[in-house]
């Protein structure tokens, strides 16, 4: 009967909890919480990552998040006074037998304000669906026989704005803004369960330490206008920008451990552990997650003091 837990516990009215994803390494996938984070390296070009993250390990019908993005930096021949990026991203979240899928298209803007602070504006639209997945319920099993599959799907829309300069960044955006219930016609998930928006923050810093060692410490608060935001508090130390270790607390229920590493000149990869600490932890005390991608998190960080840097443009990217 471990499926008709996923059918209460998605269908209360009263429930206010996480709708939304939520990645660790949230510094890492930028993007995905932020279109106006894509393109702010100038001369990246091509960045593409994907990840997956696993939640509650060991238990059945656990969540998952898995996504792949992919978005190109559109570099100015001449006036640097703006610039552009394009992008997709594919996001899957399931959890028992309910799936969540979003396909989005985003533009991004990036406009200088001074010589060291750029503003930068973009847009997710797309279309987002949830489906009940039938086959997951087992045939013995009442719910079985009372449910039917079905889905619902909807265009959505996700605005986000940064500032940042080389060494400082700062994220907001806002999710779900589109559609507050899970029903569609004669369709529905649950009891017309709602859909709350969800705004994402994020501020961070670059500091340069001696002896090729570069410390950012980072914070993302997210959160709905009824509950209480998760509030998450990073902190990465990358030596010589080839490799970064990091720990993360999250309100007062998870911590986690970091590693990443650069090889291939471009290509990041990206490892997290949370271990709940919470009185729950004996249910779901493990969560993994894993990110690989063409990006230039870590060759950004490189200190480029004394190098010609092209129209002092930003480079602070991690």
């Amino acid at each position: 009967m471990k499926n008709l837990f996923y059918i209460l516990l998605f269908s209360s009215t009263s429930c206010i909890a996480q709708q939304t994803s939520q990645f660790t390494q949230f510094t890492l996938n930028k993007y995905g919480n932020n279109p106006a984070a894509a393109g702010c390296n100038i001369n990246a070009g091509l960045e593409a990552i994907t990840g997956i993250r696993k939640q509650w390990v060991g238990f059945g019908n656990a969540p998952a998040s898995t996504f792949v993005s992919a978005n190109y930096t559109f570099k100015p021949q001449r006036s640097y006074k703006r610039w552009h990026n394009a992008g997709i991203y594919i996001a899957n979240d399931k959890a028992g037998i309910f799936q969540n899928t979003g396909i989005y298209g985003s533009y991004t803007l990036h406009l200088p304000l001074t010589n060291k602070l750029t503003m930068s504006v973009g847009v997710f639209a797309g279309v987002r669906r949830f489906a009940l997945f039938k086959g997951g319920i087992s045939a013995a099993d009442p719910v079985n026989a009372a449910s039917s599959t079905f889905v619902l799907g909807y265009p959505d829309i996700i605005p986000g704005i940064r500032l940042y300069s080389k060494k400082s960044f700062f994220d907001i955006s806002i999710q779900q803004i589109t559609k507050s219930r899970r029903v569609q016609g004669n369709k529905q998930i649950g009891n017309k369960s709602l859909l709350y928006p969800t705004i994402y923050m994020s501020l961070g810093r670059k500091f340069n330490l001696d002896n090729g060692f570069i410390v950012v410490p980072a914070v993302n608060v997210h959160g709905t206008v009824t509950g209480i935001p998760s509030a998450e508090i990073n902190f990465m130390a990358y030596y010589r920008t080839r490799i970064g270790i990091g720990a993360t607390v999250r309100n007062s229920d998870f911590v986690s451990a970091i590693f990443q590493i650069r090889f291939l000149k471009n290509v990041t990869a990206g490892f997290a552990y949370d271990y709940s600490i919470n009185r729950f932890k004996s249910a779901y005390a493990n969560t993994l997650e894993f990110m690989i991608g063409i990006t230039p998190m870590m060759a950004s960080l490189e200190d480029k003091r004394g190098k010609r840097n092209v129209a002092q443009c930003p480079n602070f990217d991690f």
